[in-house]
């Protein structure tokens, strides 16, 4: 089984944790017509690739010469909230790795291919995603910090494994 994985924006840890519990992540958002039209939508990238954790300190290692296990090792990502049968979980993505990622530009196949042949630490699960699928994700990506800057909200991670 897959994780699913949508990263999205919120203004406070209190907003972002009110998703925990969700079924199917924040990816079934927008509502339909038919359900709660007061509940909030979110702005959605979602992967199952990217783990804010191992993938996400890949990539900050290339970009920062930071050692995965030096980003992992300082609290990243943050826990912000956990379902009562511990299965999903919310997570802050590091406000300084998006506020890198807001600036980087595209095209983005350069640095998918280089962080799609980064190696997995000893003892890590395996990391082999395809160069296209990060790529689109960086694209996304970006753009989802760019937006968030300019809302001044945060970045956080849903994950259920």
């Amino acid at each position: 089984m897959a994780l699913q994985i949508d990263y999205f924006a919120a203004a406070t840890d209190e907003e972002a944790a009110r998703t925990v519990d969700l079924e199917s992540g924040l990816r079934s958002l927008p509502f339909d017509d038919e359900s709660d039209s007061a509940a909030p939508e979110y702005d959605v990238v979602a992967s199952q690739d990217v783990d804010p954790g191992l993938a996400l300190g890949y990539l900050n290692e290339l970009l920062t010469g930071v050692p995965v296990e030096e980003f992992l090792d300082s609290g990243w990502p943050a826990p912000v909230a956990v379902s009562a049968d511990e299965q999903k979980f919310v997570l802050q993505v590091d406000p300084g790795f998006v506020a890198l990622m807001s600036t980087r530009e595209a095209p983005f196949d350069g640095l998918a291919a280089q962080w799609s042949a980064v190696e997995a630490p000893e003892g890590a699960d395996e990391w082999n995603p395809h160069p296209r699928d990060l790529a689109d994700f960086l694209a996304e990506f970006v753009a989802l910090t760019l937006r968030a800057q300019d809302e001044g909200k945060h970045i956080y991670c849903w994950l259920w494994p």
